[in-house]
């Protein structure tokens, strides 16, 4: 994929998050995957549950701090065990998810995760892409939403297929940029010195500085 046209074509990535995350955030100057954040809680047994499902938000303890982690409640593990490929089990894919930084490239996609949500109050973080892309190596990039299996009218009532190549570098990823679902970031993402904050997807857009 072109870079300069995806930065083009989609200036800013969005990720969402609880309120109760920002102070944490800003602090790090870092968004970590759940996986990352797990394996740093004081509950060490909280390392069982990177393999199965999380049915509601889990809250997790790091030197003091308390972080909450997102639910992976649109995750049907039926539906996603007809849609695995590569010989994956469905504990094998929800590690893989876990090890992730998620992000949204359209208006319209956050606002459909965003009404999942918006009962929660969450916190949009807004970041221009360029910068963000130049600041993380890590990055790759995803056709489908990852953390949902939903069926598809188009896939005779199925989920989209998903496995080891559902994300993929810029290199690998030969589809037009209309295609890119996800942004997302192995293991963190750094933040820039400034960004963007609001809790709505339309705004208005509060300015942080780090």
């Amino acid at each position: 994929m072109d870079l300069k046209a995806f930065f083009v074509d989609r200036p800013f990535l969005y990720h969402l998050t609880y309120s109760e995350n920002i102070n944490q955030i800003v602090k790090d100057c870092t968004l970590y995957s759940a996986e990352q954040l797990i394996s740093e809680s004081e509950n060490k047994e909280l390392s069982n549950l990177l393999t199965e499902r999380r049915a509601k938000r889990l809250l997790v303890s790091i030197d003091g701090s308390e972080i909450y982690i997102r639910d992976q409640r649109p995750i049907s593990i039926t539906a996603l065990t007809k849609c695995l490929t590569d010989g994956w089990t469905p504990k094998k894919y929800i590690r893989f998810l876990n090890k992730m930084v998620f992000m949204w490239c359209t208006i319209d996609r956050l606002i459909r995760h965003y009404n999942r949500y918006k009962d929660e109050n969450p916190l949009i973080l807004r970041f221009d892409t360029k910068e963000l892309l130049d600041l993380n190596t890590n990055v790759k990039f995803c056709r489908i939403n990852s953390g949902a299996t939903r069926p598809n009218s188009h896939l005779n009532g199925k989920a989209p297929l998903r496995g080891k190549r559902t994300f993929l570098n810029a290199e690998e990823f030969t589809f037009a940029v209309r295609d890119v679902a996800e942004v997302t970031f192995e293991g963190e993402c750094k933040l820039p010195m400034s960004f963007h904050r609001s809790n709505n997807p339309l705004g208005p857009w509060t300015l942080i500085k780090l």
